[in-house]
């Protein structure tokens, strides 16, 4: 439907338009979620840009380059949609031509072959900003839409059973991820991953389309000037102390995320593990945690959200200590470190996304949404840089020994300034302890 409904719905129906967009929600999820793993930031895009470039900062910046492109546009974004109530085709509009980028690089990368490297890597870098950039346009009014075309218990059902199913389905694929790895030559065999990644891609494409759009937030006569939006984003993050608390929390995950391209790195060049063995491998790890880490959240996420992230954060912080002990005792450790990466971090980003969807009222969502995204795109952005040139310089370990503080520091951020609270329908899901962030 092109306008949202304003006549008023009863429960009944707004239970039944609930469970219709949850189906196409999880759909475009699940395949969006799918083509993402196929390419997996944390095993195969590390390891396709470690045999183009022995640079450890382009290694690390291509593992979190999707989530700063994602990300970095969408404050942006929500300066001009709040001008329209209407949030459905800024969402399907642009995931058009967008959703084709990942295709065309992997017909190129045929094209090129090895003998190129040099030109494929700013390919790569070029198309895979691209597709970044463009999903980075249509992140808030996604938001939006789960926001005003979902309730919170379906958010939550929503990015639970999206991560089970994915997860599901890529413990299917990691076997053939590890076929094709081995059987054919390099560039053909990850050209052949980008391909197929591509063309579910393109597939998401068609779920958007039949979202069912509920009434939101009132549009704005006009876009807001750079003189009235910008003052009112200060004065958001100046006066609003739990959306600070999880600003900063999200921050110092990102932080401790920026190890996530090296473990693969680390277990090939330090543990002398192939690649053919560990990506495959450390990827089933994962996917199998992120499997159980799902279904975890679609139970306690609905029920307490804060809780989830607290236990998310804690569990997370054993992927870099699993690492330090895999230096001392083999790589054994580096499974579980996978596994627990899985069951935590996978979900956990899920879990931010839904507390400021939950937190905001309708009204200022977008602003909410974009300003979360954008200032955790700018550490994600610096991130890299940081890790790349600690791992050059000092190697893997007292990188991993980083991350490991940066997720025990927003850990102690969610115990210290956010009480426990039962997420609710009202746009305030947690309180504020004593202190002050």
């Amino acid at each position: 439907m092109n306008q949202p409904e304003t006549q008023a719905i009863a429960p009944s129906q707004r239970e039944r338009i609930y469970r219709r967009n949850f189906f196409f929600f999880l759909s475009d999820g699940v395949l969006f979620m799918v083509a993402m793993g196929v390419i997996s930031s944390t095993t195969v895009i590390p390891d396709f840009v470690r045999r183009l470039t022995d640079s450890e900062i382009l290694i690390g910046f291509s593992g979190t380059m999707f989530s700063i492109g994602f990300t970095l546009p969408q404050l942006f974004v929500a300066r001009y949609i709040v001008r329209h109530a209407n949030k459905k085709w800024w969402f399907v509009g642009p995931n058009i031509p967008v959703r084709f980028v990942v295709l065309t690089f992997s017909l190129l990368l045929m094209w090129l072959g090895k003998d190129r490297p040099e030109l494929v890597l700013v390919l790569f870098f070029v198309c895979y900003g691209v597709a970044a950039l463009g999903d980075g346009l249509v992140g808030v009014p996604w938001a939006d839409l789960a926001g005003t075309s979902l309730d919170s218990r379906w958010r939550a059902r929503l990015f639970g059973w999206q991560s089970a199913v994915t997860g599901v389905i890529m413990l299917g694929v990691a076997p053939l991820i590890a076929i094709i790895l081995g059987g054919a030559t390099f560039p053909d065999n990850y050209a052949l991953l980008f391909g197929i990644s591509g063309v579910l891609f393109v597939l998401s494409i068609i779920p958007g389309v039949f979202f069912r759009e509920l009434p939101g937030g009132k549009a704005l006569d006009k876009v807001p000037s750079f003189g009235e939006f910008l003052p009112d984003l200060g004065r958001v993050l100046r006066d609003d102390v739990p959306f600070r608390a999880i600003l900063i929390t999200r921050i110092f995950t990102s932080l401790f995320a920026m190890a996530g391209p090296f473990y693969i790195g680390f277990a090939t060049v330090q543990l002398g593990m192939s690649s053919e063995v560990a990506v495959p491998a450390l990827l089933a790890m994962q996917i199998i945690g992120s499997v159980s880490g799902a279904l975890l959240y679609t139970w306690l996420g609905a029920r307490n959200n804060l809780l989830y992230i607290r236990l998310a954060l804690l569990g997370g912080a054993m992927w870099p200590l699993t690492a330090l002990l895999a230096a001392a005792v083999g790589p054994l450790p580096l499974y579980i470190g996978y596994l627990m990466s899985g069951l935590t971090v996978t979900n956990l980003i899920f879990s931010y996304q839904n507390w400021v969807v939950t937190y905001a009222t309708p009204d200022r969502r977008p602003i909410y949404v974009g300003l979360f995204s954008t200032i955790s795109a700018v550490v994600a952005l610096i991130a890299p840089f940081i890790g790349g040139t600690i791992a050059e310089s000092f190697g893997y370990l007292p990188l991993f020994v980083f991350a490991m503080l940066m997720a025990f520091s927003a850990l102690f951020v969610t115990l210290r300034y956010l009480r426990n609270t039962r997420m609710e329908e009202e746009p305030r899901e947690v309180a504020v302890s004593s202190g002050t962030v």
